[in-house]
């Protein structure tokens, strides 16, 4: 019997072949694979034996032009469709962070196949889909049943709980952790949303729980780069991926967007990882693959590069460098001196603005060197804030009464612009 409480979703062949993800993402080369020396693992050639494979027991994950080419089964514990039943796109976000191919974003590593276990309920319409303890030993147990058709080397468990669970259901999960790791699966799981003690799975025993650290600075995490987000759990916990002001793509509309925030994103880019080393190295247990991760990190901060080079994989690592796309050249500086320039920022011009069915497109003109747009959404009850350095944002939300725009360069603010949406 499955326990009645509900859990809110806490924001987952030919030898030396190259494998170029579709270079139609901006950027080629993430925030996150930047701050974790990832870059390379994109651009990786491909294991001799195949790519190994990540079970997401998750929201489930809608199929875009990203998830598609990794996703080799999707399914649900409740025998419905495998789509990603959440209006945000959990589960799917996951599925990006860790392995999209490269259109509407790049993941950690996009090689990686991904097994998705929906183990969210399908929630009635306008309502949040709500996931239950027992769940988690369920997803386990699904996925280690799919070991029979994919090679599943981790399970992501990116849904953390602050609801207590009883004796039996920590028992019940604890068996299907030590059945994972006696079949080499190792299991992550997201460490949570909420400064202070690693939430539930991550705190039981052989779950490699994981906080985030930033990426990139954002309105969500203020510190810089590398220091742990705010919203990130930080007691009795040594290891942190990337997990705010993170590079993505909407998850229904593959759109680029930034920044995404959550230790759940941390453990999907960690999970990804995991799956790789383990692929580039079959001989590999996951209890070493999470201790190479976790003795290479820089001041607890995942260092892919050096977890690589620890495990003997250098070569793959100077592989993947090589084919890294480099900056396009700038052209050379002439002789006639540019005409001065205030520091502080215009305002901003918007070439379009629009909200249709759930989804708000903001174009501006482009930004200058440095650049990055503050976006505001005012709503009748709170705002939301994000920072972005493109010039194009998409976002899936409610109807703003309002965004307000303003541009940043370094320390100087430029004047508010308010865009009121027409009714």
């Amino acid at each position: 019997m499955r326990s009645l409480s509900t859990i809110p979703l806490a924001a987952s062949c030919a030898t030396l072949a190259l494998v170029t993800p579709a270079l139609a993402a901006t950027p080629a080369v993430t925030a996150q694979a930047q701050a974790a020396s990832a870059a390379f693992l994109a651009y990786a050639p491909a294991p001799a034996s195949g790519a190994g494979a990540l079970c997401l027991v998750d929201t489930g994950v809608h199929a875009n032009a990203d998830t598609t080419t990794g996703l080799v089964s999707a399914t649900a514990l409740d025998g419905g469709s495998g789509e990603d039943v959440d209006p945000q796109g959990h589960g799917t976000t996951m599925a990006m962070i860790a392995g999209a191919a490269g259109v509407g974003m790049v993941g950690a590593w996009p090689q990686l196949k991904i097994v998705s276990v929906r183990a969210t309920e399908e929630p009635s319409p306008g309502q949040e889909p709500t996931f239950e303890f027992d769940d988690y030993a369920e997803g386990i147990e699904h996925c280690l049943q799919e070991q029979g058709s994919f090679h599943i080397d981790a399970v992501d468990l990116a849904l953390s709980s602050t609801v207590p669970p009883s004796p039996d259901q920590t028992q019940t999960l604890q068996s299907g952790v030590a059945q994972a790791n006696s079949a080499n699966v190792a299991i992550i799981a997201a460490a949570g949303n909420t400064p202070g003690p690693v939430e539930q799975p991550g705190a039981e025993p052989g779950i490699f729980a994981v906080g985030a650290f930033t990426a990139q600075p954002d309105q969500t995490s203020l510190g810089p780069e590398g220091s742990i987000c705010s919203f990130s759990a930080n007691q009795g916990l040594t290891f942190y991926a990337p997990g705010c002001g993170l590079d993505e793509a909407e998850p229904f509309t593959d759109q680029p967007s930034c920044c995404g925030n959550g230790t759940s994103q941390a453990s999907a880019f960690a999970a990804a990882v995991i799956v790789a080393l383990m692929s580039y190295d079959p001989s590999l247990s996951y209890n070493h693959a999470e201790q190479l991760l976790v003795s290479t990190a820089t001041d607890g901060d995942l260092n892919v590069t050096e977890a690589f080079q620890a495990a003997g994989l250098g070569s793959i690592v100077a592989a993947g460098n090589a084919n890294v796309p480099k900056p396009a050249a700038t052209a050379p500086a002439t002789s006639t001196p540019a005409p001065p320039t205030s520091n502080v920022p215009g305002p901003v011009a918007v070439r379009s603005l629009r909200w249709r069915r759930g989804v708000l497109t903001i174009t501006v003109a482009p930004l200058p060197q440095g650049g990055r747009l503050d976006v505001q959404l005012d709503f009748a009850h709170g705002v939301r804030r994000m920072i972005t350095k493109r010039a194009a944002l998409t976002v899936r939300t409610r109807r703003p009464r309002a965004v307000k725009l303003r541009l940043v360069v370094g320390k100087m603010d430029g004047p508010v612009l308010t865009v009121k949406l027409k009714k």
